[in-house]
């Protein structure tokens, strides 16, 4: 899996680079395998995603219907990282930047822990009982930015671009990470209409 001082070293660059400082960046390494065990990073922090949707909707749930959330939010992860990876790899290529798309997708990837760390507890609130969805969405809906705004920070440092590109490609992301939801929603719905 992961060595100890490599561990280390992911950890402190998504920290410090949750704290928008610019040595986190430099941090990770921009080696091929990284990159691939990286993957673990989203995959782990799936299940608090699926804690937060299935607690956002806890009162209309049956098993059919948490079984189809499960899908639609995984697919949405991988969906997500695909598009988004292969956005950044045409911008790596057209700036001659494809010696750090490597190190790109290893710190997007260990970027999520941030995120993940500050939204465990409002998750944990929700699932309890002591927060309904309304409570801690404001909180979600800032998180996103936040996340999107330390990408940014990290692809000025990493890929080595203006503000205004690294801006764009956040952006965009933002704009996959939903879009990408609401297409697999749609081909949910429209498959559940088709089985009935």
């Amino acid at each position: 899996m992961f060595k100890i001082s490599e561990l280390r070293q992911n950890l402190l660059g998504s920290l410090e680079i949750g704290l928008f400082m610019s040595k986190g960046a430099q941090r990770f390494a921009a080696d091929k395998t990284t990159m691939k065990k990286s993957f673990i990073v989203p995959a782990l922090g799936l299940p608090l995603t699926l804690m937060m949707v299935l607690g956002a909707h806890s009162e209309t749930l049956n098993q059919p219907v948490t079984n189809i959330l499960i899908t639609i939010y995984s697919l949405r992860l991988v969906l997500y990282l695909s598009l988004f990876s292969s956005l950044v790899y045409v911008m790596a290529r057209k700036i001659d930047q494809l010696k750090n798309f490597c190190r790109f997708i290893t710190a997007n990837n260990w970027l999520m822990l941030p995120s993940v760390l500050l939204m465990i507890w409002p998750v944990i609130g929700l699932v309890s009982g002591h927060y309904v969805w309304a409570d801690i969405q404001p909180l979600v809906a800032m998180l996103t930015l936040y996340s999107f705004a330390c990408t940014a920070f990290m692809m000025t440092h990493v890929l080595r671009i203006p503000w205004e590109l690294a801006g764009f490609a956040a952006i965009s992301g933002l704009a996959i990470h939903q879009t990408s939801l609401d297409v697999l929603k749609w081909v949910a719905t429209s498959a559940l209409y088709v089985v009935n």
